[in-house]
């Protein structure tokens, strides 16, 4: 799939679904701006959201919401769920570390060097996290949970589950200029992949996707 103009995306047309979304938000976005970010743009669906620690996908797999989704880490753990329901999954990557080639464009290294920061010295560790993402407003108290946040990055080391094909419905949408992607290399994970120009914005990328969804591209 192709690039997308960012041009009238950011508006777009009410949802007049009554649909259910279960979401997985990202490492260190707390649910409540998750929430209130997606619920500013798709106000005519339920949503609920769940931190990305080791019951989320448990709890999206139990819940009774119609679409499933997630931004970044939350959207990676969903890709290898077996579940019919469409998936909405907004900067998504098979495997984080560069060296796998599945999408991620962040050296193991930096990961490792990462878990022991957050361990060491959380509030520097989220800081530059936010900072490299663009993301730098935020109060460091208003992360998650810590034992959350290093069973993430636990994750992200292991070897990478292999992804399982999407269901029919889903979107997956990337911003170009993502500073944790390597779109070349998502493509080809991800063959779907819709993307746009922008970074490692939830706002924008939910945008695009909901005016694919109401045009029915997909």
């Amino acid at each position: 799939m192709g690039r997308l103009g960012i041009l009238g995306i950011l508006r777009p047309k009410a949802d007049r679904s009554s649909l259910r979304v279960a979401w997985i938000s990202g490492w260190t976005i707390p649910t409540s701006l998750l929430r209130e970010q997606v619920e500013s743009l798709w106000s005519n669906a339920q949503h609920e959201v769940y931190e990305p620690g080791a019951h989320a996908v448990a709890e999206v797999l139990a819940s009774e919401a119609d679409v499933l989704a997630g931004f970044s880490f939350g959207a990676h753990l969903l890709l290898t769920i077996d579940d019919a329901r469409p998936r909405m999954l907004l900067a998504p990557f098979v495997d984080l570390k560069k060296e796998a080639g599945l999408g991620g464009a962040v050296a193991t290294i930096q990961l490792r060097q990462q878990r022991r920061w957050l361990q060491r010295d959380p509030a520097a560790a989220i800081a530059d996290f936010r900072t490299r993402i663009g993301s730098t407003t935020l109060p460091y108290e208003n992360f998650g949970n810590l034992d959350t946040l290093i069973w993430g990055l636990e994750h992200m080391l292991a070897p990478a589950k292999a992804s399982l094909p999407l269901p029919a419905g889903s979107l997956a949408v990337a911003g170009e200029n993502d500073p944790l992607l390597d779109i070349p290399a998502l493509r080809k994970a991800l063959p779907s992949l819709r993307t746009i120009a922008c970074g490692h914005q939830l706002q924008p990328l939910l945008a695009a996707a909901l005016n694919l969804r109401q045009n029915g591209e997909t």
